[in-house]
């Protein structure tokens, strides 16, 4: 992987970072927000907390991204960007370049996404029931 393409990526890392940390912010500052509480009827307090639930999922989403940004800005530093950490082949610079923070290639991450699958199969049905 040569120089500008590997400073490319780590520029497309360091800006989906900050917008990630941005959205982060104002998500606190929304709920910290005191015309946030609730005031009225139970109808207004249950989609205060519907959208607090939702609120919150986005916030753990972004939090989620900031550690796979900061995972692929270390590899950058240590000269390990680009491989896949399961099976260790390069990963393509097209993939790198749709998902700079991706830490697997396609093929391991779809075996990864199968695996996950199967796990919350089970959980889903036992909360639907």
């Amino acid at each position: 992987m040569d120089g500008n393409f590997l400073m490319r990526l780590r520029n497309i890392l360091v800006d989906r970072r900050e917008t990630a940390a941005q959205g982060i912010e104002r998500e606190l500052d929304e709920m910290h927000d005191p015309q946030m509480i609730p005031q009225s009827e139970m109808i207004d307090m249950a989609q205060s907390l519907e959208q607090l639930d939702r609120d919150t999922h986005l916030h753990e989403q972004e939090r989620h991204r900031m550690v796979a940004i900061d995972r692929a800005l270390a590899k950058m530093a240590t000269g390990t960007f680009g491989q896949c950490e399961d099976c260790e082949e390069e990963i393509p610079s097209r993939r790198l370049l749709a998902v700079p923070e991706a830490r697997l290639c396609a093929k391991c991450q779809a075996v990864e996404e199968r695996q996950q699958g199967r796990m919350r199969g089970p959980a889903v049905m036992s909360r639907a029931s």
